[in-house]
């Protein structure tokens, strides 16, 4: 058990201030931030989001699991809220996606794609992910320097990804650049260069995606494509180009900087190396490190309140936008006893790191599983791993990734 330093306190301010802070780059601490949210605006509006955003676990929770009280928007409300961003198709294909879909038609599209994501089937790529980090951890320890997410924390989702698929590993280079770009399209800073070379690699994403459905229609292999493809409940071209765009965009991006997060999170809580050497170690490990510091600090989109909602002495109004701040909740000491302090063997950890409700995550497991397979085979291959400079966070939201880390494998 280890325990953290309790957060700075902070001068008084308002929401909008804090907000800001939030959404300033490089902040590598928000958990202060979040804690004055939560005690003294746990349900804001923000007019720099356009949306109320709610701090507190239960309230999170409580919007995550009544998808009939708060629906995903039309798609003509999420064009509305980003004008510039929905005259591109990337942005239109991301926000129309399975994560923005209610039921019944979110019923089936769950449906057909869950089956490879059942204990059973990712149990059985187990073997598979220890086999890919292995491999790509050691193939990270021939350079004294090395860039942790491109070589190790983006190749192993990715190659993770390909084996699901069924795309060919030598894709992977292709995604790794293509991906990141598309997903850019949804950041609200995005200018207009980012937007037209997100619409670029979204442009040539579908190209390998349309390539791969058309191989796996005249000859179906064991993988989820050819899967989707010969379901008797059968998508349309659109949904399945949208229901796989959204795998990889959801699959990839939050799994990479998760690996990072853990990473980072062991080079400063070396006590804990030991425990992460075997496989329910480094999965306890992985499951704190969801809960304490979760890659997605806000949920992917909005949500629409169908009718006036009340949080405590707060009200939503009907027809309001409302986004939960999974950070936030995380560490809500109401949910989690001493929130901030790390600790593995925490006893009944709540985490809304993956979501909650009919939205939750379909590849929480297989997210665990990387990790940990990731972290295992660090400690075995590189014993002597240490940060060649301190990490730089590139935000906070809604990603808590980093835009330099650079590590020394021995």
């Amino acid at each position: 058990m280890t325990a953290n330093p309790r957060p700075p306190r902070i001068r008084e301010r308002d929401a909008a201030g804090v907000v800001d802070e939030l959404l300033s780059p490089g902040l590598e601490n928000p958990y202060p931030l979040y804690e004055w949210l939560r005690a003294n605006a746990p349900v804001h509006f923000s007019e720099r989001m356009g949306t109320h955003l709610l701090s507190r676990f239960d309230d999170c929770e409580h919007v995550l699991r009544n998808p009939s009280l708060f629906p995903a928007p039309e798609p003509a409300a999420f064009f509305a809220f980003a004008p510039e961003a929905a005259r591109f198709d990337a942005f239109r294909i991301l926000v129309t996606s399975i994560i923005n879909t209610n039921p019944p038609a979110h019923t089936l599209l769950r449906r057909l794609v869950s089956k490879a994501f059942t204990p059973r089937r990712v149990e059985e790529l187990k073997g598979d992910v220890t086999r890919i980090a292995a491999e790509t951890v050691a193939a990270a320890t021939a350079d004294p320097v090395i860039d942790l997410h491109s070589a190790i924390s983006v190749p192993v989702p990715l190659r993770v990804l390909a084996r699901l698929l069924g795309l060919p590993e030598e894709s992977d280079r292709r995604l790794a650049v293509l991906i990141p770009k598309v997903i850019e399209v949804v950041d609200p800073s995005a200018d207009e260069p980012t937007l037209q070379a997100a619409d670029d690699a979204m442009r040539s994403l579908r190209d390998e995606l349309t390539d791969l459905v058309r191989r796996r229609r005249r000859d179906p292999q064991d993988d989820l494509v050819s899967a989707l493809v010969t379901a008797s409940e059968r998508l349309n071209a659109d949904e399945l180009e949208a229901m796989l765009v959204a795998l990889l965009t959801a699959g990839f991006e939050t799994s990479a900087t998760a690996i990072d997060i853990a990473v980072h999170t062991l080079l400063n809580h070396p006590a804990h190396r030991d425990e992460v050497r075997e496989h329910d170690g480094a999965l306890r490990f992985a499951d704190e490190v969801l809960r304490w510091d979760p890659p997605s600090a806000t949920s992917a989109g909005f949500r629409v309140a169908a009718e006036d909602v009340a949080f405590g002495e707060h009200t939503v109004p009907a027809g309001s936008p409302v986004r939960v701040l999974f950070g936030a909740a995380n560490r809500d000491p109401a949910a989690n006893p001493d929130p901030d302090r790390f600790d593995p063997h925490r006893k009944a950890p709540r985490s809304l790191a993956f979501g909650a409700g009919v939205h939750h995550c379909l590849g929480m497991n297989l997210a665990k599983m990387e990790i940990a397979a990731v972290l295992a085979a660090i400690v075995a291959r590189m014993p002597g791993l240490r940060a060649a400079e301190p990490p730089v966070r590139r935000r906070s939201v809604p990603l808590r990734d980093f835009s330099s880390f650079r590590v020394r494998p021995s």
